[in-house]
């Protein structure tokens, strides 16, 4: 499989958008809220693309995919797995950020044929607590702020910083991470897709709808390998929703850290990372 611009498949409700990256087993890629197939494209830079393909997916109603693809996380599993039937894949491990958990978990959940890992990171699993202000209001006002590209477009160009902080990060590590060429360019990738919010306001109020719906307590019947990370200060997805989750899954895999908010996967790339890659490796089916 080789590296590609965004493309197209039909599936059940519409089109899909996706694209590839890397080559070897592949990893279907479920973002978080506000985010697109761009947004976990530049999350997987973290990873190597030399022992994995990436399947970063624009979830129902975020840029060209359709709505009607997944109003539900059902019904965005179903649409992962005809995504993968269009390519060809027997089997992929799915990676399931924040917002984009639920139909991850229920990838892995209802279709334990077509997946061989799950990997959770930050995820929002349960009903969550009351988000913080800026997350409120683009929920509370999206159907105008989110028409206002301009507005974001200058938020992301000046406002960066504030905009890493919002997410949990001390001072410290806001300037560390941006001051990291590689890493600046993984975070400019995470928050890029406010520059053009209103071709993914669909897709944020499916998720609003679809998170509110969740249960208050995470109660899932998981059977394939599962890899939990998260910290203790995330400011979107309570730590005890993870691992309630985990000690529920006796055989999970749970990596707990103790701060770097809700990207603290990028805070920590450098030790988490190479756990997430090694977790992969050892579920590798042989008949991929």
């Amino acid at each position: 499989m080789k590296n590609r611009t965004s493309q197209l498949a039909t599936v059940s409700g519409g089109q899909i958008e996706y694209t590839l990256a890397g080559k070897g087993p592949a990893v279907l890629v479920s973002h978080g809220t506000l985010g697109g197939y761009d947004q976990s494209l530049a999350i997987v830079g973290l990873f190597n693309q030399e022992k994995f393909c990436f399947v970063p997916v624009s979830r129902a109603g975020y840029l060209r995919s359709a709505p009607s693809t997944g109003r539900t996380p059902n019904e965005q599993a179903r649409s992962f797995v005809e995504l993968l039937d269009s390519e060809g894949i027997a089997k992929a491990a799915i990676l399931g950020l924040s917002g984009g958990a639920p139909a991850a978990i229920c990838f892995a959940q209802n279709y334990p044929d077509r997946c061989w890992a799950l990997v959770l990171l930050s995820a929002i699993i349960a009903a969550p607590p009351p988000m913080p202000a800026f997350f409120r209001a683009m929920i509370r006002f999206q159907d105008v702020m989110m028409r206002a590209d301009w507005l974001w477009r200058f938020a992301y160009k000046y406002g960066l910083k504030q905009l890493v902080r919002s997410n949990g990060l001390t001072a410290a590590q806001a300037k560390r991470v941006l001051q990291d060429a590689h890493l600046r360019r993984v975070v400019q990738g995470i928050y890029r897709p406010i520059t053009n919010a209103s071709q993914r306001r669909k897709g944020m109020r499916l998720d609003h709808e679809q998170i509110n719906a969740l249960p208050e307590e995470p109660n899932y019947a998981l059977t394939v390998p599962v890899f939990i990370g998260h910290t203790v200060n995330d400011p979107l997805a309570p730590v005890a929703h993870a691992q309630t989750l985990a000690t529920s899954l006796p055989d999970a895999h749970f990596v707990e850290m103790s701060d770097g908010g809700h990207i603290f996967f990028v805070v920590h790339s450098n030790q988490l990372i190479p756990q997430i890659e090694a977790f992969l490796f050892a579920q590798v089916p042989s008949n991929r």
